[in-house]
């Protein structure tokens, strides 16, 4: 009986060490290649951050931030319901209301030092893929203008 292999692991090792290489050095995001999987994780807290909420209602939110002219790297995670991830700088100090409001409409983060999957820039069809791709040169939109835009979104269409 003959096994096909799609990527042998020397190859994925390879293809993990490249896109690490690449996150690390192209975007200066702290990154680690996870040793059991060779999935290219994300360290959030220190350099980058990010938030987390439910696809139909990410778009609003990204139309919120694209008419204030933000660009957020996002990335889509399947699943029923979907959820689309915005990558922004670190997150600040925020009154204990916003982080009620938040809750209220499902926005969710991770703690500082917790990672984040990061998917190949190539991919455009299976699993966690880029939405909207990082830029070399490009500043990531401040945690504060992914969060205004999200309570502005929220105000707009209710809940969803």
């Amino acid at each position: 009986m003959t096994t096909l292999i799609d990527h042998p692991p020397a190859q994925r090792d390879h293809q993990s060490d490249q896109r690490d290489r690449v996150y690390h050095d192209v975007f200066a995001w702290p990154t680690t290649i996870d040793n059991v999987t060779g999935e290219v994780r994300l360290r959030l807290g220190t350099v980058v951050d990010a938030l987390i909420m439910r696809a139909g209602f990410a778009a609003e939110v990204n139309n919120v931030l694209v008419r204030h002219m933000f660009r957020a790297p996002i990335i889509t995670v399947p699943g029923n319901p979907a959820d689309w991830i915005f990558i922004t700088r670190p997150r600040t100090t925020l009154r204990q209301s916003v982080w009620e409001d938040l809750m209220r409409i499902q926005v969710g983060w991770k703690r500082r030092g917790q990672t984040i999957l990061l998917p190949a820039l190539d991919n455009t069809t299976d699993g966690v893929r880029w939405l909207e791709q990082p830029q070399q040169h490009a500043d990531l939109p401040p945690w504060t203008a992914v969060v205004a835009a999200a309570r502005k979104a929220s105000s707009v269409c209710g809940a969803w």
